[in-house]
Order: C-alpha cells, then structure tokens, then sequence
C-alpha cells in the first residue's frame, strides 16, 4: 500500500443480501462489537436480520440502510486494522453517510440515527406513492434522459435517479412511466433494461414526503470538519462547506447520484486504488469500467492483499483506540 493514493467507496441500499451476516466473522471483534451498538442505537435485531432475513425484509429502507451501514462500517474498521488509511472517502446515496462516519465528521451513533431515520422516512414516503427504479445499460445518457422526458405524462413522472457510469443509467419515478422507459430501452438498442427490486422511487421528487423527518434530525446534527477528504456522490466536488454539505444530504434523497463524476473526481486528486468497503461489489464494477488504470478492490480482495502487520507508519493495532467507540464523539 505504500506510495498508492486509496479511496473508500462505500455502497447504498441495494448491496444487502441473505445471510450477510454469515461474512462478519472476518471482521473479527469489530464486526461484533458494530452490531451489537447498531441493535442499541436502532432497535433494530441487526444479527438476525442479517442471517435470517429474506429479500423481501431486506427491502425495507430502514432494515437495508441499516444493515449496510453496520456492514460498511464493520469493513472500514477491519480494514484500518489491517494497515489500510484512506486518502479520502465517498459514498453512493446511503453510502455518503457511511463516508461522513469514516471522514471524522460523525460519530457512529449519530451516523447510526441519522441513517435509521432516513431509511424510515423513506419507507413512509414510497407507501404514500407506489413508485419503482429501472436499470438502463447501453445507451448514452442524453438518450435515456429523452426517454424519460417521452414517458411523462399527466398521471407519472420518470427521471434519471442515478449517472452510474458512461453505459449505466437508473430511472426512478412512478411505476407506469418506469415500465414505459423500460420499453423504449429496449427499443432503442439497450444491452439490458430492467426493473430494480427496490421498495420505492427513490432520487425522485416521490420521496418529497421523506424530508421533514430527516430535515429536522439533520438539523439537530454536529457535522465535524472532515479529518479525511470527502467527495460528495451529488456534485462530484470535495466537500469544504458543511452546511451547504447539510442540504446536500437533505435533498439526495430527490435528486440524482452523479457516481460517474465521482469516482472522475477521485481520480482526479490522485487516487489510484479504489476499496469498496461493503457488502457486494456493484461500486467495484462500476470503478473497473470508468478507471482501468487503477486497482479496484472489494473488501475481501483488500484485507487478503495485507498481512496483520499495519503500513509503515501505521501505529500497530492494538495501540490505536477502537473504532467503535461510541464515546468518542467524532471518532472514525
């Protein structure tokens, strides 16, 4: 790892998967200790949802955003065990506040609330309104934004919810005009356009009805200068003022993740490898296909490119305080 500039990516809800849990076992005590703050903070049974729970209750916003969030952050600390230091941190929709924690701004219990709360508020949003998100893989961005345009009407809206990468593109919106984009997808040439199992229409003005909730806990919220560069997954930019950050976080849930900037600006300042620490490895993929002159890492390739032995320069692990620690207000 020495002389390599490495980026923390962190996934969004849609990385959890049956019997996730059965993984945090390479995590060591970290990974006990992260869920069993988790279950305190949110009264949520984190273990057993995370080895028993099907697809249908990890669909649930707050159940998945939760999940992913104690996975990630279980990740992060195993990782910063083993020697890894991130040069600076991002994170895809959810994943930002996963990126807030690992950056010094949060700490976990707060990050914790905040993403309870936002998976809720989200949950009670897609209920007012049944809304659906499709994958569009093939065409240009321009394209699909016309489709989108094409599939409005009077009683549905569509629009782009995530720029993934130059060949991937999600739609997100009400559930007649998502299938009518799907079909002019395929259409038009798509290598692939399908519908997402996903509980609502999130990144769309459907989720309007979610920002009270989070408005007013964000509002409520200490955000730390980061301690480690952040990137927004909005703007694509280093994050240098917190409270326009602040809205950022507010109004994502209604407006578009720009992943392919992101990861553009990473690579930008510098960073030639890319870890993705959380479940899955979609961020991974996405990374491989827009930057080829970098190494792209899931979690597990990652923590096997180590040994138990830290960087140099790395303090050893057992003199660095715990990550977890919830005390620690502001701790990573």
């Amino acid at each position: 790892m020495t002389g390599e500039r490495a980026a923390f990516v962190f996934p969004g809800q849609g990385s959890q998967f049956p019997g996730m849990g059965r993984e945090l076992h390479q995590f060591g005590a970290e990974g006990e200790a992260l869920v069993a703050r988790a279950e305190q903070v949110t009264g949520l049974p984190v273990a057993q949802l995370m080895t028993t729970a099907d697809a249908q209750r990890l669909a649930d916003p707050e159940v998945a955003q939760v999940l992913v969030f104690t996975w990630s952050a279980a990740a992060l600390a195993r990782l910063r065990r083993r020697g890894w230091q991130p040069s600076c941190v991002a994170g895809h929709s959810l994943g930002e506040f996963t990126a807030l924690y690992a950056s010094g701004s949060l700490d976990l219990d707060t990050a914790l609330e905040l993403v309870s709360c936002r998976g809720r508020a989200m949950r009670e949003a897609a209920r007012r309104t049944a809304g659906a998100m499709a994958a569009v893989v093939g065409l240009p961005l321009d394209l699909v934004r016309n489709l989108c345009r094409l599939a409005c009407d009077d009683t549905g809206l569509v629009m782009v919810a995530n720029v993934n990468s130059p060949r991937q593109t999600v739609v997100s919106g009400t559930t007649d005009a998502v299938h009518r984009v799907i079909e002019q997808a395929r259409e038009a040439g798509a290598l692939r356009a399908r519908q997402l199992s996903v509980g609502g229409a999130y990144h769309s003005p459907l989720m309007a009805p979610a920002l009270p909730a989070l408005a007013t806990k964000l509002a409520a919220v200490r955000l730390d200068t980061p301690r480690v560069p952040l990137v927004s997954s909005t703007t694509g930019r280093l994050v240098d003022d917190l409270q326009e950050y602040r809205d950022e976080l507010l109004w994502q849930m209604l407006r578009p993740v720009h992943w392919r900037r992101t990861v553009s600006s990473l690579h930008a300042h510098g960073v030639d490898v890319f870890v993705e620490a959380g479940p899955g490895r979609v961020l991974t993929g996405l990374g491989r296909e827009m930057v080829r002159d970098a190494r792209h890492l899931g979690v597990h390739d990652a923590l096997r490119a180590t040994s138990s032995t830290p960087s140099p320069g790395t303090p050893p692990s057992e003199e660095r305080p715990a990550l977890i620690t919830a005390a620690t207000k502001g701790s990573t």
